[in-house]
């Protein structure tokens, strides 16, 4: 199996908004903005650092609620991705168990198709492709900066895979 890069770092933040003003002011540039699929108190942000590597910020929707400081608690990482190719997921399963490790069922999330997996220390490991993949060439950050636009624009909760299609047609169309 072979990786096609890093996809994003997930890290808990105290507050969002102060955390984004921070990684901003660093030189990233925020993408969205969306509810946590898994955590109704909190939201993610995702951001871009450019050729194509992002970080995304998990934080409560209201910076009074304290979240934990140890394990899984503010600054740390809650889970690194790696990119792999959309063929490779669609045998990723079985490339796991002949590896010897174990993985997830393939999910599929918005935008992306996801397996996950352990280091041997514990490390949550998010295999990730995207489920419309944009072609070589269209840079990913312009690709979700789009698609959350269309989002937005439809009231949508999140960014799904019809949304990266939309942007992927309009950004290829105005090339």
């Amino acid at each position: 199996m072979l990786t096609s890069g890093l996809g994003y770092p997930a890290v808990i933040v105290r507050n969002v908004e102060e955390s984004l003003e921070f990684y901003q002011r660093l030189g990233l540039r925020l993408l969205f903005v969306e509810p946590n699929r898994d955590d109704a108190e909190s939201v993610q942000a995702l951001l871009s650092a450019g050729n194509d590597t992002f970080l995304l910020l998990i934080g409560p929707v209201d910076p009074a609620i304290k979240l934990a400081e140890a394990t899984l608690g503010v600054g740390s990482m809650q889970y690194l991705t790696f990119r792999v190719s959309a063929e490779q997921m669609d045998g990723m399963f079985h490339e796991l168990s002949s590896a010897g490790l174990h993985g997830s069922e393939q999910i599929l999330r918005g935008y992306e198709r996801l397996v996950f997996t352990e280091d041997p220390n514990g490390t949550l490991i998010l295999l990730t492709a995207w489920v419309t993949d944009p072609p070589a060439g269209l840079d990913r950050a312009r690709v979700l900066a789009r698609a959350a636009k269309f989002r937005e624009d439809e009231g949508a909760r999140f960014v799904e895979d019809a949304h990266v299609r939309r942007a992927i047609a309009e950004l290829q169309a105005t090339s």
